[in-house]
């Protein structure tokens, strides 16, 4: 593991200092390699279509949120009409509203199951669509940059020269390529 970390870290040491003698491709380290990286938070935020589905995202997420809101709502008023009708019923009328409460109280769990499940799930096909589209880019853009290795910045590099950050070739490679297909994207929002 120490000998991993030490050849990355001169690996890294060898593309900056070769960096600066490079053209328009990425920088070439010493045995011809050319590294870069990315950093995924700007990537994000420069990727058109993530963009998009962020915003899908969180309006359902807001619409979810709301309904859950309603449920809560009818949860409480149901509690309420059973504390004020309570000294006035039977043992068996009382048995019975708890028991209705119940039910409703169950629905309520399941209806925030449920949408929890949904979010997960458009969450997670979001995430495998962008993925594809960010490994289709990098294939593409390893070929026309002569990049042998791309690393992301928030987990594999401590440090990198701006040189090697190549976050805007690849969201421009991103945006240019087409959409996903429909039947790839997200579930759509009911």
């Amino acid at each position: 593991m120490k000998n991993l970390i030490a050849l990355s870290a001169a690996a890294l040491l060898a593309v900056g200092a070769v960096s600066c003698q490079s053209g328009g491709s990425a920088p070439v380290a010493e045995g011809g390699a050319r590294i870069v990286y990315v950093r995924l938070d700007s990537l994000v935020n420069l990727y058109d279509y993530h963009k998009e589905m962020s915003k899908e995202f969180e309006a359902a997420a807001t619409k979810a949120e709301a309904e859950l809101v309603r449920g809560q709502q009818n949860l409480q008023a149901e509690y309420d009409v059973i504390q004020r009708a309570a000294p006035g019923l039977s043992k068996v009328e009382l048995e019975r509203a708890q028991m209705d409460f119940q039910r409703i109280q169950n629905n309520y769990q399941m209806l925030e199951q449920q949408k929890s499940g949904e979010l997960r799930q458009m969450e997670q096909s979001i995430n495998e669509v962008v993925k594809e589209q960010v490994d289709k880019a990098i294939e593409a853009m390893k070929g026309e940059e002569n990049i042998d290795l791309v690393l992301i910045y928030e987990t594999n590099v401590l440090y990198g020269s701006e040189a090697l950050d190549y976050t805007s070739k690849l969201a421009e490679y991103l945006n240019k390529l087409p959409k996903p297909e429909a039947s790839e994207e997200a579930p759509a929002k009911k």
